[in-house]
């Protein structure tokens, strides 16, 4: 059995002040905080409860797991739920009365953490140790509360009923962000290198998460003109070119990444939430194997995918075009067909919603994908044809909601049907039995954060690109970029406000880490909301084909298939930063409302 980063919750008991000594002595049948702070192992116990705030795959439902789900706010992907619209593509987000992601009970946790490890018995190393594992988790909150809100109240102890800081005005951004920095800066200094074991929190964890922040804090400076940019943007490039040098290896795959039942140690991984029969599991296995997944990519996500001879599919000689899905998925980065299921047409030999057998069409075509995916896969991981989590075989890819190929599972809005966490390890498996981990923090993001990271500190030449970008186009099977041969004629597609370097790095990043809950706060740190008012189109259909029942841009016979749910309003700026609850205007008169939106 692998082991468990298992989340156990320590019970603490808490006493009441009181000036009777008798009653002032501790229980003998509790633990209390005077107690369960005392040594090494209490901390390392506490802990465990910490690793929690780490999202990871739904224990059940056909949602995308949590921390990706933002991702069908941007131009990446489409939640295709009936009815659904996107809050902010059509302006149907308003402010909360109470919860919308204030809510400091976790930095209380780690607080509370903090606050006793002077008192410990512990050495001055493991007091240092333990300080910074807090640190690590109270950072990883605040960069959330950060890009959420901007300015939020700084909270450094753990408060009483009559604490000053509850009634706070919020912090300048500047000062969390730079306590942020300052924080994880003495936690990689003075956290044990290798942690607490396998699979926790260690140096490597540490650089990874000064990588993630300092990237973010430092576009967010420079594209919204806060300023002051450079420090951040200077830890990021630092912190990955450490992890860069002493973690250079990746993945064989880029499929395993997502379908690997144990992804601790792996080259590649710094930290991964795992998952174990009988202790803690998820459903992502058969979920994506029904009717209930509503995740499709758009053809705008999909465009963004390079042709193997590195071009873009506006100005490559390989790519034969978007008028059918055969065409469009020739000759394609890898990581499109481990994201996005491939077209293929079989025919069935039983039942068409019970078949457990197929065979060949008498169409080549047909065959093509099914014979690729025998090269990139494996039987048990992404092979076609596709079938459900009763292994009933789907007869043809793409397979539309709402004029399927009579089965109803396995189905699409738009056609391209996001599939990254789909394996056949177990069929006939019911909900919260999947034990496959999920990455947390990988190499393959710090790589395109030190990319990114060094393009804005004007450091990006070709010897940072082959150590970072290059370094994935191997396990995609693309040729390597060429730096001197991008231009702003490279991709007639491109943000004309973008240089085209960047916009080649910002696409290494979008399609390396696709589906992996990035892109909405990527277009909101580089002030680029527009990105998303665009209507969500898929793939190319003669309509005729489809009884004339599925919608097109355009409204013709034939044209790219779209959802039945109008054309986006549009961005707001005030999208940029969350709105405070109304009520937390009533516990703390001191706040001040973000922009744009209704204040108290």
């Amino acid at each position: 059995m692998k082991k468990k980063l298992y989340i156990s919750i320590l019970a603490l008991g808490f006493l009441a002040s009181c000036n009777d000594s008798f009653l002032d002595r501790l229980p003998l049948d509790k633990q209390t905080e005077e107690t369960a702070f005392n040594t090494y192992d209490n901390f390392k116990t506490y802990s465990w409860n910490l690793y929690g705030y780490f999202d990871g795959f739904p224990g059940d439902g056909g949602y995308l797991p949590k921390s990706i789900e933002e991702e069908s706010y941007s131009d990446n992907m489409v939640y295709a739920f009936p009815g659904y619209k996107s809050p902010y593509a059509f302006q149907t987000y308003i402010e909360p009365s109470s919860g919308g992601g204030w809510d400091f009970s976790y930095i209380r946790r780690v607080n509370l953490m903090l606050s006793n490890i002077d008192k410990s018995k512990m050495s001055d190393t493991e007091k240092a140790h333990w300080r910074s594992v807090g640190y690590f988790f109270r950072s990883l909150r605040y960069l959330d509360m950060i890009a959420d809100f901007g300015d939020v109240p700084w909270i450094d102890r753990t408060l009483t009923e009559s604490d000053t800081l509850l009634f706070a005005a919020r912090t300048p951004r500047n000062i969390v962000a730079s306590n942020v920095l300052n924080d994880l800066k003495y936690a990689e200094q003075n956290i044990k290198v290798a942690g607490d074991g396998v699979n926790t929190i260690n140096k490597d964890v540490v650089l990874a998460l000064i990588s993630r922040f300092g990237l973010f804090e430092g576009t967010w400076r420079k594209y919204h003109g806060l300023g002051d940019q450079q420090k951040y943007l200077e830890a990021s490039l630092d912190a990955s070119a450490k992890l860069i040098a002493s973690k250079p290896a990746l993945m064989s795959s880029y499929d395993e990444i997502y379908n690997t039942e144990n992804l601790a140690g792996k080259p590649e991984i710094l930290l991964a939430k795992q998952y174990n029969t009988d202790m803690v599991t998820h459903s992502i296995g058969r979920v994506v194997r029904t009717s209930a997944w509503y995740s499709d990519l758009t053809r705008d996500a999909v465009d963004s995918y390079l042709c193997t001879d590195g071009k873009p599919v506006s100005s490559s000689s390989l790519y034969q075009g978007n008028t059918s899905m055969y065409k469009e998925f020739r000759n394609r980065d890898r990581r499109l067909y481990y994201t996005v299921m491939p077209p293929y047409k079989v025919k069935l030999l039983g039942a068409t919603g019970t078949s457990l057998t197929w065979d060949y069409t008498t169409n080549a075509a047909d065959r093509e994908y099914i014979d690729l995916m025998k090269t990139l896969s494996t039987p048990t991981a992404k092979q076609l044809p596709v079938s459900n989590f009763s292994a009933y075989t789907v007869s043809a890819i793409p397979n539309f909601r709402s004029k399927n190929n009579g089965q109803g599972f396995i189905v699409s809005d738009l056609g391209f049907y996001f599939w990254k966490f789909y394996n056949r390890q177990v069929d006939n498996m019911a909900l919260q039995t999947s034990t496959t981990d999920f990455p947390l923090f990988r190499m393959g993001e710090i790589m395109i954060n030190h990319a990114e990271a060094a393009f804005e500190l004007g450091r990006f030449d070709q010897s940072v690109a082959d150590i970072t970008i290059n370094k994935l186009r191997v396990r995609a099977g693309v040729a390597p970029m060429v730096v001197a041969a991008i231009n702003s004629s490279f991709d007639s597609n491109k943000d004309p406000e973008v240089p085209a370097v960047l916009w080649e790095i910002r696409r290494e990043r979008r399609v390396e880490l696709m589906g992996d809950g990035f892109r909405f706060r990527d277009i909101k740190r580089w002030k680029k909301g527009n990105y998303i008012n665009k209507t969500p189109v898929g793939v190319y259909i003669n309509r005729a084909d489809y009884g004339n029942v599925l919608p097109v841009a355009g409204g013709g016979t034939s044209g790219f298939v779209m959802q039945n749910i109008g054309a986006p309003i549009g961005w707001l700026d005030k999208y940029y930063l969350k709105p405070i609850p109304f009520n937390q205007f009533i516990l703390n008169p001191n706040l001040e409302q973000n922009p744009g939106w209704r204040s108290k």
